[in-house]
């Protein structure tokens, strides 16, 4: 009961009702930057031949065969820190922002998917990015590029 009382004498110092949808681990676009940007970057950039961008790449793996789950199965979803239901809103919102274009026919990701995609790790990412690219239409060169 003293740790309740707390907690609300502390969000009533902030003197707003937003401090509630800012509780860590509730906030979606705060989960973003805290597990996926520090390696992707804010704008899904990535950093060549380190980190895979999700700026124009996240549209693609969803219009191949295969993408949706590679894009759960990768190492840094796979094991991320955050459980299926928050995992599945922060995959939502890459799609909403580095993929728009698929937002009319995206069916988002559940908690269930990720939690059955996060027990099937991913073995040989790289041969399995280059190999959706491709079947996406990016040239080999392009892919060596960038990876």
């Amino acid at each position: 009961m003293r740790a309740a009382a707390l907690v609300v004498a502390a969000l009533a110092s902030v003197g707003t009702a937003a401090a509630l949808e800012r509780v860590p681990g509730d906030d979606v676009t705060q989960n973003y930057t805290l597990f996926c940007a520090g390696c992707h970057g804010q704008a899904g950039a990535g950093l060549p031949h380190k980190v895979p961008r999700l700026a124009g790449r996240v549209g693609l793996y969803l219009g191949v065969e295969g993408g949706r789950d590679f894009m759960l199965r990768v190492p840094g979803v796979a094991n991320s820190q955050l459980d299926d239901a928050r995992l599945a809103a922060v995959m939502n919102r890459v799609v909403a922002r580095f993929a728009p274009e698929r937002a009319a026919t995206f069916q988002p990701f559940t908690a269930l998917e990720v939690g059955e995609a996060r027990h099937r790790p991913l073995v040989g990412v790289e041969v399995a990015r280059t190999r959706l690219l491709q079947a996406a239409g990016v040239e080999a060169a392009a892919i060596a590029a960038e990876y």
